[in-house]
């Protein structure tokens, strides 16, 4: 994946102060270690649910997630 996607996710996983476990809980992920494998470019495979699924879960924009925007809330819908 992306650098720019990487560093983002990384931000919003800082921001968030939710351990791996509750983050891959909120997320639906079978194991803690798919939020940080994403986060460390170790899994480069992310298509586009995937990262919906991500920005919905952190409240930001999936084009600014995906580093095709840098308004971070871009059409979100409150």
């Amino acid at each position: 994946m992306d650098e720019i996607f990487i560093e983002r996710l990384k931000e919003l996983i800082n921001e968030s102060e939710l351990s791996y476990e509750k983050m891959a809980t909120g997320l639906g992920f079978k194991s803690k270690s798919t939020i940080f494998k994403y986060a460390n470019g170790k899994i480069t495979k992310i298509g586009p649910t995937g990262i919906y699924k991500l920005a919905v879960f952190f409240g930001v924009s999936p084009s600014w997630l995906a580093g095709f925007s840098n308004n971070k809330y871009e059409n979100l819908k409150c």
